[in-house]
């Protein structure tokens, strides 16, 4: 009866942990896109909620900027100051106007290259990480190898092809879930407009982003826009709702804001996500103990995306523990069956139970003797 109780307590707290996040609605059929490649994934797992032609090689136009933004941060102070270089200054195309001479912090350069897309921003911010833009370039084709990108090559920090550039909708993905982990990055994406020192003038400049969706979606957070002829319009999009967040990527899109509204409504009418959180979940029986129980649990959260229709299936497995017990101590298995995907995971001694001394067995001995007799 015990060992039947702990399963009970154990499975009500798995039912209340996993309800919490649920978008259970009868799953639709695919979308159809005017994009040529596109992908959604869930942003921690990796996990591909919707895909077309996600390994096709494909311009990206100025969603590179997520590359350059990212080698930006992790390589450079963002307060301090530099100043315009003259490359820098009447670079083609999306323009925050940086004239040269001027003195802005590296953080107002990010601000100009994610809002107003500044292709200008893009090089003056690779000469200052690098000291000339070929430098930077090699290093974002070498973070794109440390990060998995196998399928794509950069030959510019904004985007406009200077020989061979290009990427897929998966790797873009990849590329925009692991920045989002930034959070200087995230607070510069999903800002709406941004007020930044224009120095050689009596006025500053107002930056307004160019990314729709922060309007368009509920929970939208980024990332970031591109169009060149050869590139079409793309658009990387993150949102997050209730602790899920899904990263969307639309290249070579027409209908871009429409695709990736469409692809986002059926990720999250379709899957949820399930978590397991670290903590206590019941009680094991503990022979020769000081204690004839021992809490056990979880020492990590697990974490899993699955479609709205499945339900957890859960089997609690428990090895015969004799003590001492440490804490911590692996004392049995939970097996967690997701439709056609099982995983395992370590129960744990919560505390630890030392194992019965002589003077204690004594003192049980003379109980029982005592409690016969009467």
């Amino acid at each position: 009866m015990k060992a039947r109780a702990f399963v009970l307590v154990f499975a009500l707290i798995i039912t209340t942990t996993f309800g919490k996040i649920c978008y259970a609605n009868e799953k639709k059929n695919l979308p159809q896109v005017s994009s040529k490649s596109a992908i959604a994934i869930e942003w921690v797992t990796g996990k591909i909620l919707f895909e077309k032609n996600k390994d096709l090689k494909l311009p990206m136009a100025s969603t590179t900027k997520i590359m350059t933004a990212i080698l930006v941060l992790e390589n450079c102070d963002v307060n301090k100051e530099i100043e315009i270089p003259l490359q820098a200054v009447g670079v083609p195309g999306s323009s925050m106007y940086l004239e040269k001479g001027e003195k802005l912090k590296i953080i107002d350069l990010l601000y100009g290259l994610m809002l107003s897309s500044g292709n200008d921003a893009a090089v003056a911010l690779a000469i200052a990480t690098a000291g000339d833009v070929k430098r930077f370039v090699k290093l974002m084709n070498k973070k794109a190898k440390e990060l998995g990108l196998s399928n794509t090559v950069f030959s510019s920090p904004h985007g406009l092809e200077q020989g061979q550039h290009y990427t897929t909708a998966h790797d873009l993905a990849k590329l925009a879930a692991y920045a989002m982990r930034n959070p200087i990055f995230r607070q510069i994406v999903k800002t709406t407009e941004r007020e930044v020192p224009w120095t050689t003038r009596p006025y500053n400049r107002i930056l307004k982003n160019k990314n729709k969706m922060l309007r368009l979606y509920p929970g939208a957070e980024g990332v970031k826009t591109g169009f060149t002829k050869k590139a079409g319009r793309c658009l990387v999009t993150s949102v997050c709702r209730d602790d899920f967040r899904v990263i969307c990527v639309v290249l070579n899109a027409p209908d871009m804001w429409n695709d990736t509204q469409k692809i986002l409504d059926y990720c999250y009418n379709n899957f949820k996500v399930v978590k397991l959180l670290p903590g206590e979940i019941g009680y094991a029986k503990v022979k020769n103990g000081k204690s004839d129980w021992v809490k056990v649990g979880t020492t990590y959260q697990c974490y899993w995306v699955v479609e709205s229709s499945c339900l957890p299936k859960l089997e609690v497995l428990l090895q015969a523990a004799e003590a001492p017990i440490e804490k911590n101590k692996v004392v049995g298995r939970l097996n967690v069956y997701l439709k056609n995907e099982k995983q395992s995971l370590p129960l744990v001694a919560l505390q630890e139970c030392p194992r019965k001394s002589l003077w204690d067995r004594i003192k049980e001995k003379l109980f029982e003797k005592r409690m016969r007799q009467k």
